[in-house]
């Protein structure tokens, strides 16, 4: 017999967000409830539905709204509706505070004495996304539902570029396909557009590009400063290069040899492809202990290295700590707040010190934040 879900409805001030940018509301009882499409400070009513000790709630009414608050410039953003942009009910110099407030917060937890934290924003908070991914069943075509698996039939995207909206425009037009359909072994077919591709990939991973050009440039505007100041070193080594977005910044900059580490195939292909002489590519798997052990270059003294991982980070970082612990310096790139956090605290323990932490947002309307930090040899 399954647990009744018990449900009721209260008031409350919303004093934080999460990490996933739900607001934080205090129950009477104590209890600490989510709330999707809430700002911090706002007073709401939410009803709240219990199984046992979970708890999820939704909003009933704003009795306080924030100033911040704005009509949203999609017709599908609202909550049980596509949850891809889940702050677009907020307007985005706000957006960007609130960010920058989650970054220092951090800074402090981590007792770091960076010499700056910066927000690095968008000029367009719209129109900005070079590539995406649809779902479909073959009569439907568009997002995921927030906290479920129906699919949003959508017809426009405001984040998508001019590019991406038309190949939306072009995909719908195949509606219905039987291709598309649900099967025993497939729930949806997913198909992948990208601006600089003319052929959407139907049920193919794509290989990872950062989704927001303009963003991307200032990522790279950021990196070749940054390295233009450190210390020349005798090597650098490049870990979860990727295809070579920020390699070639690297080789642009430093005249030494640089270590270009990666795990997908495909993408050492596609860096292979840019001809960088100075640059040696390794297929290693940074996520595996025993890839690392085996694989990996010796590690050796004034070396330099530049990283920016996919969301879990340094999830091995003890088998990479050699390379740390004789690095003159170490430039993070990360797309996860709360792996950076965990990871800057290994950094500091190998003895380096994080001189600088700045965000960069790259997805705007979305509670996504880039980290780009730089850490050097202490003493």
């Amino acid at each position: 017999m399954s647990t009744p879900v018990l449900k009721d409805r209260f008031t409350g001030v919303v004093r934080d967000l999460s990490t996933d940018g739900r607001g934080v509301v205090q129950a009477p009882d104590g209890q600490v409830v989510f709330v999707a499409g809430v700002w911090q400070g706002e007073e709401v009513e939410i009803e709240r539905s219990r199984r046992g000790k979970s708890a999820s709630a939704e909003l009933i009414s704003l009795l306080q709204p924030s100033e911040a608050r704005r009509t949203p410039e999609c017709g599908y953003h609202r909550e049980g509706s596509c949850g891809g942009c889940p702050w677009m009910f907020v307007d985005y110099p706000t957006q960007l505070k609130q960010k920058q407030a989650r970054l220092e917060k951090v800074l402090e937890r981590i007792n770091s004495n960076a010499a700056s934290c910066s927000m690095l924003g968008a000029s367009h908070a719209l129109a900005y996304r070079n590539r995406a991914q649809f779902k479909s069943n073959g009569v439907k075509l568009g997002y995921v539902a927030q906290g479920s698996h129906e699919i949003v039939d959508v017809t426009y995207c405001p984040v998508l570029n001019e590019v991406n909206q038309l190949h939306l425009e072009v995909l719908r037009r195949s509606l219905p396909n039987s291709d598309w359909r649900t099967s025993k072994n497939r729930q949806w077919t997913t198909i992948d557009i990208d601006d600089e591709r003319g052929t959407p990939l139907v049920n193919q991973r794509q290989a990872f590009r950062q989704g927001n050009s303009e963003q991307n440039e200032q990522l790279r505007a950021w990196l070749r400063i940054r390295l233009a100041h450190l210390s020349r070193p005798d090597a650098v080594f490049e870990l979860f290069c990727g295809s070579g977005n920020l390699t070639e910044v690297i080789a642009e900059q430093v005249d030494v040899p640089i270590i270009a580490i990666e795990g997908d195939e495909t993408c050492l292909e596609a860096l292979s492809a840019r001809n960088l002489s100075k640059v040696q590519p390794v297929r290693i798997n940074l996520f595996s202990q025993h890839s690392i052990v085996d694989n990996m270059p010796e590690s050796r003294p004034g070396i330099g290295v530049v990283l920016d991982p996919p969301r879990d980070g340094l999830k091995e970082r003890e088998a990479l700590k050699p390379w740390f612990t004789r690095a003159q310096w170490v430039v993070y790139v990360s797309c996860d707040l709360a792996t950076w956090e965990r990871d800057a605290a290994f950094l500091q323990s190998c003895g380096l010190d994080l001189d600088e932490a700045s965000g960069l947002d790259m997805f705007p309307q979305t509670p996504h934040i880039e980290t780009l930090s730089v850490f050097t040899r202490r003493g």
